[in-house]
C-alpha cells in the first residue's frame, strides 16, 4: 500500500513517458503520402486527371484514403478511457482490519495508449492527503481497467461530508492525459469498544500487542503475555469508543447501546453481527444508564458526537446554557457491573442510524464481583511432647521459651470467576496474593513473608469449589518469634531497637493480612482487596 501525498501525485504525473515509436512512424508516412499527394497534383498529372485518366484516379484515391485511414488510426488509437463508476452518492466506509477505514473506486481507465492511471480525493476543491492503494501495488495504476477495481482510498484521517472522487488517465509518448470526477458523501460509520475501565482490547493483528477493537478476537490486556495474556474487571467501569454514524442527508445516529450476553460454555462467545443484523436474543440486558437517544436537532450539536476518537461510551443527558439558550450536553458515567455478577460475558455495542440501519461491534470480557477472603482464623504452638501444633487461646500472651514458634492459621481465598470453565487458569482464576506483616507497638511494619502466589486454602482437584470456612482455614505462615530476642537490656538503658524486645520485657504486636486479586475494580489496578489485623503480647522470658 502506497500513501500518495501531493509531491508524489505530481512524481507520477510528470515521470518520463516512452518513446512512442509506432506514432512516429504514422506521422512519417502520413506525411509521406501528403508529400506524394502534391507531388502527383503538380507534376503534369492533373492533365492525366482532367482527361479522366482511371489509373491516375485509382491512386489518387488510394492515396487519400491512405490519409483519411491514417488519421482515423491516430486518432482511435489515442483515445483513452476514464470513467468512475463507484463511490456514488452516500457511501460508507469499509473497514480492514490491518490498515484502516477506506472507500473503493470503481471504473474505467483503459485505452490503446494507456501508460497508467492515478487517483486523488478533494474536498471544496482543495486535494485531500490520502493513503492510496492500486491493483498490484505501487504508486499508479500500471494496468488497464474495464469497470472493475480501481483502488482503495484509506478515509481513516477523513471527515464526514461531500468528496470529489478525481480519476487521471495517462497515454504513452505525448498527448493531454484524460481525466474524469464524480463527487460522493463519505459517511463515516465508526462503532467499536476499544477500551474497559482504562485497558484496551489488544490483538494480534497486525502485530501483537496492537490495539485494535475492530479484530473480533482482541481481548482486554494490559500486554499479551503467556503469563498473563486477559485481565478481569469488576464493579464500576467506562467503556471508551466510538458510536459514530455522519452524515449524510437523512443518515446520522439515532441512538446507540451496549448489552451483554453470559458465556456459560468455554468457547461459546456469540460472534459479532453482521451490519444490518438484529440484535441477538442472547443479549437481554443492558448496560445502564443506555440507551442513549438523539432525540432533536440540539441533540446533535457538534459537542455531542460520542467518536471518532475513542472516548467514553456510558453517557446521559444533561443540559447547559450557552449565551441564554439552554442546550443538552453528555454526562459521562460508569456501569456498576455487580448487577452482572460474574463469569465470562459479551458485550455488544450496537448503533442505529436514522435510516433504521444497525451497526455493531463486539467485545469479550471476564467480569469479577466476587468478594475476595482474607481473615487470620487462630494461632497455634507447636507442642514438642505430643508433637502436634496446638489452638492458642484467645487473649493469650505469646512465651519466647515455650511457644517458640507460632502458626498464623487463616484464609487468603478467592473464588474462581466461573467453574465451569475448567480447569481454571488467568482470567478465570485471577488470585494474585497474599503477605503477612507485623509491627511492634509504635514501631514501623516489618515483612513476615514474602509475597505468596498461592491462595489459602487450595482450589480442588474438581468442581465444585465451595467457599471456605474458617473450619477449612490452613497455614499461612510460621513465626518464629524468638528472632525478636533482643538479648539483656544495657546500661545504661536504651530503648531495643524495633522490633526486638530486651529479656524480661513484653510488648504488643499487631499481624497484618493482606490478600488481592489481579482483577481491574472501579478502574484501580490493585483489584479486591482484603485485610485483617490481629495483636499479641508477646514476652521475651528467654
Amino acid at each position: 500500500m502506497e500513501k500518495e501525498t501531493s509531491v508524489e501525485r505530481k512524481l507520477v504525473e510528470n515521470k518520463p513517458r516512452r518513446f512512442d515509436l509506432a506514432h512516429l512512424i504514422k506521422w512519417i508516412v502520413l506525411i509521406i503520402l501528403v508529400v506524394l499527394v502534391i507531388i502527383q497534383l503538380y507534376s503534369g498529372e492533373m492533365h492525366k486527371l482532367s482527361r479522366a485518366d482511371t489509373f491516375s484516379w485509382i491512386i489518387l484515391f488510394i492515396k487519400l484514403l491512405l490519409i483519411v485511414v491514417i488519421i482515423i488510426l491516430m486518432r482511435v488509437q489515442r483515445c483513452l478511457k476514464c470513467k468512475i463508476i463507484e463511490p456514488d452518492g452516500c457511501t460508507p466506509e469499509l473497514s480492514d482490519m490491518s490498515k484502516g477505514l477506506y472507500v473503493e473506486v470503481k471504473g474505467s481507465a483503459s485505452g490503446s495508449y494507456f501508460s497508467h492511471y492515478t487517483l486523488g480525493i478533494n474536498m471544496g476543491g482543495s486535494p485531500q492527503t490520502a493513503t492510496i492503494e492500486y491493483p498490484g501495488g505501487g504508486g499508479s495504476g500500471s494496468s488497464p481497467v474495464v469497470n472493475g477495481h480501481l483502488g482503495k482510498i484509506f478515509t481513516t484521517s477523513l471527515m464526514d461530508g461531500a468528496y470529489e472522487v478525481v480519476l487521471t488517465v495517462y497515454p504513452y509518448g505525448s498527448g493531454s492525459p484524460k481525466i474524469c470526477k464524480k463527487t460522493f458523501t463519505l459517511l463515516k460509520a465508526i462503532v467499536y469498544i476499544s477500551r474497559v475501565a482504562g485497558v484496551s482490547a489488544l490483538s494480534n493483528v497486525p502485530a501483537p500487542g496492537n490495539p485494535n477493537p475492530f479484530d473480533t478476537d482482541a481481548e482486554l490486556a494490559l500486554e499479551i503475555s503467556p503469563d498473563y495474556p486477559k485481565r478481569s474487571f469488576g464493579g464500576h467501569m467506562t467503556m471508551d469508543g466510538s458510536a459514530y454514524i455522519y452524515e449524510c442527508p437523512g443518515r446520522k445516529i439515532k441512538n446507540y447501546a451496549i448489552r451483554y450476553a453470559h458465556v456459560t460454555v468455554p468457547g461459546g462467545e456469540p460472534s459479532q453481527p453482521a451490519f444490518d443484523a438484529a440484535v441477538p436474543a442472547a443479549f437481554g440486558d443492558m448496560v445502564s444508564p443506555l440507551p442513549l437517544e438523539y432525540l432533536t436537532a440540539d441533540h446533535y450539536q457538534p459537542w455531542n458526537r460520542v467518536g471518532p476518537a475513542p472516548i467514553n461510551l456510558i453517557n446521559s443527558w444533561k443540559s447547559f446554557t450557552l449565551f441564554g439558550n439552554t442546550y443538552p450536553k453528555l454526562k459521562s458515567t460508569s456501569w456498576n457491573s455487580n448487577a452482572a455478577g460474574s463469569g465470562r460475558y459479551s458485550l455488544l455495542l450496537t448503533a442505529e442510524d436514522t435510516a433504521g440501519h444497525l451497526y455493531h461491534d463486539i467485545q469479550h470480557i471476564w467480569l469479577d464481583n466476587h468478594n475476595i477472603k482474607g481473615k487470620i482464623v487462630k494461632l497455634q504452638w507447636f507442642n514438642k511432647k505430643s508433637s502436634t501444633w496446638e489452638d492458642l487461646p484467645v487473649c493469650k500472651d505469646l512465651s519466647m521459651k515455650k511457644h517458640e514458634k507460632i502458626r498464623i492459621v487463616g484464609l487468603a481465598w478467592d473464588a474462581v470467576i466461573d467453574e465451569s470453565w475448567w480447569p481454571p487458569v488467568a482470567p478465570n482464576d485471577n488470585f494474585g496474593l497474599y503477605n503477612l506483616k507485623f509491627h511492634k507497638q509504635f514501631g514501623s511494619w516489618k515483612d513476615l513473608t514474602l509475597d505468596v502466589l498461592t491462595r489459602v486454602p487450595a482450589l480442588p482437584a474438581t468442581p465444585p469449589v465451595i467457599v471456605p470456612t474458617d473450619a477449612e482455614a490452613g497455614e499461612l505462615a510460621v513465626w518464629d518469634i524468638t528472632d525478636l530476642d533482643g538479648g539483656t537490656a544495657p546500661d545504661p538503658y536504651v530503648p531495643a531497637p524495633d522490633p526486638l524486645i530486651y529479656s524480661g520485657e513484653s510488648c504488643t504486636y499487631t499481624i497484618r493480612l493482606y490478600v488481592k486479586d489481579n482483577s481491574i475494580v472501579s478502574h484501580d489496578h490493585d483489584g479486591h482487596e482484603a485485610w485483617d489485623f490481629e495483636s499479641v503480647k508477646i514476652i521475651n522470658d528467654l
